[in-house]
């Protein structure tokens, strides 16, 4: 459904292994690499101050906010284009583009994808309805991704591009711009990382938040670790001090662990026959990774559905999640490490300068939210109730007067 009848073979969450597959991984790998991602600190850090403030502006739009937060950040380096407003245009096509993606890709949803067969029926017979719709989910994704990949090319034809995973790789040190099937290859991979990333990091920093506020104990340690730092550096935390704040690292592990963002990651394929535990595989065999029960093993992690980040600190370690959490094989996520930086910057921040507590009704009772989440190819934290608090402190003054 989500790949050959949707026209998304080319995608790179359905392009089979071959070169095609190998010239995106190069694309990413150079730009995404652990040390290329530094290119992209300052994007990160400053959409992170501009979702801080925008959050303690208007507390009533935070999931808003993160939303736009995630797709300005995309966007920045995908394409150079600033988003400015919640309701910027390209917000708008991301947040269609996630629930399309999302409907076509739900694992068990289509019967076409037990029984292929069914694909070759005509449109027009009856149950066949999935088709028409799938092709007129694949035009609407392929025209998202085409639109702001003309607007890049557009800036680099007038000379105002801002430097971009786009713009890098359309033109040439000589000025001169790559033939059409090169292009073709950005337009799909600059797409992957647009649709990808506005939603996956969008979820980790909503669980983030709906953690610190069931659990405040850890919410005022993280606060203390922030403190601290201020306390003795005088200025505000950047991403090149990652290693001087243990304990939000930690948090940022469980996070991962405890709200599974993509639980069933994404399809695999056996490229042979295979077997495990007795079970025969075939070959061409979907495999979907079940995540999930990886991140809450009860043999791996101790009491797995309590949030403690002090699992990953001190002699004994558990397992890191972010070995599991980003996917696996050819298929990990190339933008590991640019979201993982997104994502740890926006926690610091929001610490600094704020405290997430529970809601409470007009009687003044606290409402106590529950813990669920959706279900999906990217599960969210259910929607809950909470409460803002301004943090009174110097650190957050100095930034917020920045």
């Amino acid at each position: 459904m989500a790949g050959v009848l949707m026209e998304r073979e080319k995608s790179m969450f359905s392009i089979s292994y071959n070169d095609r597959l190998k010239t995106y991984r190069r694309f990413m790998h150079q730009s995404f690499n652990p040390i290329a991602a530094q290119m992209f600190w300052e994007v990160e850090e400053q959409e992170a101050r501009i979702l801080v403030e925008n959050i303690l502006e208007s507390p009533e739009g935070l999931f808003q906010h993160l939303r736009r937060n995630a797709a300005a950040v995309i966007m920045k380096i995908a394409y150079g284009y600033p988003v400015t407003s919640n309701d910027d245009h390209f917000v708008a096509i991301a947040e269609e583009g996630i629930k399309i993606a999302s409907l076509a890709s739900a694992p068990g949803k289509w019967l076409v994808n037990s029984f292929p067969i069914l694909r070759f029926l005509p449109e027009w017979f009856p149950g066949a309805g999935f088709k028409t719709k799938a092709r007129e989910w694949g035009r609407i994704l392929y025209e998202q991704s085409l639109e702001p990949h003309e607007w890049a090319k557009e800036q680099l034809r007038a000379g105002t591009a801002i430097p971009s995973f786009t713009s890098a790789l359309l033109q040439s040190s000589d000025g001169t711009f790559v033939d059409a099937e090169e292009e073709d290859k950005i337009l799909w991979c600059s797409g992957a990382l647009y649709f990808a990333g506005a939603d996956t990091s969008v979820s980790v920093v909503k669980s983030f938040l709906f953690a610190m506020m069931m659990y405040p104990a850890i919410q005022r340690q993280a606060q203390e670790e922030v403190d601290a730092f201020f306390a003795s550096e005088n200025r505000i935390p950047t991403l090149r001090d990652q290693d001087a704040f243990p304990f939000v690292g930690a948090i940022l592990k469980e996070v991962l662990r405890w709200a599974t963002p993509a639980p069933f990651g994404l399809p695999h394929s056996t490229s042979q026959a295979d077997s495990y535990k007795g079970y025969y595989i075939p070959g061409k065999t979907s495999i979907m990774p079940n995540i999930w029960a990886m991140m809450h093993d009860e043999s791996v992690y101790s009491d797995p559905f309590s949030f403690d980040p002090t699992r990953f600190i001190g002699e004994n370690p558990q397992t890191d999640p972010r070995d599991y959490a980003f996917g696996f094989g050819r298929r990990i996520c190339p933008g590991q490490h640019l979201a993982e930086n997104s994502i740890w910057i926006q926690m610091v921040l929001v610490l600094l300068t704020m405290t997430i507590t529970k809601a409470t009704d007009t009687d003044g009772k606290i409402i106590e939210p529950e813990v669920a989440f959706t279900t999906g190819l990217v599960s969210h934290v259910q929607p809950f109730k909470y409460q803002i608090v301004p943090r009174k402190t110097a650190a957050s003054s100095l930034m917020l007067t920045r």
